[in-house]
């Protein structure tokens, strides 16, 4: 197994699934027949199995070997999304300490769909579908919540003489009149807006 097998199955790992184009895009782009090129090492994983393979998507979506999410699970499209995101993040800029859905804490604490540093601490929520107003508030309040107990400074990747809150980037397909207190909130429309890099200050 070479690096980029390992590099593929570790990446399918975190991101607990990829379609065969994001895979492309991570791993093969700058080959000369990165589709074909994909689908030979793609086919020769599955194999031995060191990866699982759905053909109900297409193109085909890839599993971890160990993963225990149905083929036809309607998670599907929200985890391969967070895979969208990063590669979208990635086009800019390299991301560092990258986690998908990381927990900090019992049920009830925030949940964001990812965390990585990318230019400074960001926390981004990927919402795919519409939400009432109510539910969008519970969770702006859990990320005040979380702000107030100040665990956040224990994180492994603060530096010891700069503590930063994470910048909270909230994807949604419309925008929300919630009330924020104190910490900073991202609701572009699209999500490149997000992406005006002189705009961004480096951690």
């Amino acid at each position: 197994m070479n690096q980029r097998d390992k590099a593929i199955i570790n990446d399918l790992r975190q991101f607990r699934m990829m379609s065969r184009n994001q895979i492309v895009e991570l791993h093969f782009k700058h080959l000369k027949n990165p589709i074909n090129s994909c689908n030979s090492v793609l086919k020769r994983l599955t194999r031995d199995n060191f990866i699982k393979c759905s053909t109900l998507h297409s193109p085909y979506v890839y599993f971890n070997s160990d993963c225990n999410i149905k083929p036809d699970s309607t998670k599907i499209p929200h985890f391969l999304e967070l895979v969208d995101t990063v590669i979208e993040m990635k086009a800019h800029r390299e991301t560092k300490n990258l986690m998908i859905e990381p927990k900090y804490g019992e049920k009830g604490t925030i949940e964001p769909d990812i965390f990585a540093i990318w230019f400074n601490p960001i926390f981004i929520e990927v919402q795919r579908n519409v939400y009432t107003k109510e539910v969008m508030q519970k969770k702006i309040d859990l990320y005040e919540t979380y702000y107030d107990t100040g665990d956040w400074k224990d994180e492994p990747w603060q530096k010891p003489d700069k503590k930063v809150f994470p910048s909270i980037l909230i994807i949604t397909p419309t925008r929300y009149a919630v009330k924020v207190k104190s910490l900073k909130f991202i609701n572009p429309l699209p999500f490149l807006t997000l992406l005006k890099v002189d705009q961004v200050k480096q951690y």
